[in-house]
């Protein structure tokens, strides 16, 4: 498994429409769910400051995020800058595996 997590900082005004575009059912979870590898999307809120949120993308492996990327780039880049007036803030916190799965033998 290969997780993706964001972080974002999300006006009081727009939180609805954040909550819609990104949520499990939303525009960015359709568009990741054209390419076979993705598992799914998670939005979480943050229960001491309301206005910060993390989406969790899964993927099957690092290989099918960059399918994915390799087929729909494009596509990606245009609803990315048409949520950009969602966010106050956004930042990827970072790219995470299966600790549980063996490592590389490196042969």
């Amino acid at each position: 498994m290969f997780v993706r997590i964001w972080q974002f900082r999300v006006a009081s005004d727009k939180a609805d429409e954040f909550r819609r575009v990104y949520g499990p059912d939303g525009d960015w979870a359709a568009l990741f769910a054209r390419e076979i590898g993705f598992n799914g999307t998670e939005l979480l809120q943050s229960a001491t400051h309301p206005n910060i949120y993390l989406t969790v993308d899964s993927w099957d492996s690092e290989g099918a995020w960059a399918a994915f990327l390799r087929a729909w780039g494009d596509d990606y880049a245009t609803l990315d800058h048409r949520c950009n007036e969602l966010t106050v803030a956004d930042g990827e916190i970072g790219t995470f595996m299966n600790a549980a799965a063996p490592l590389p033998s490196g042969d």
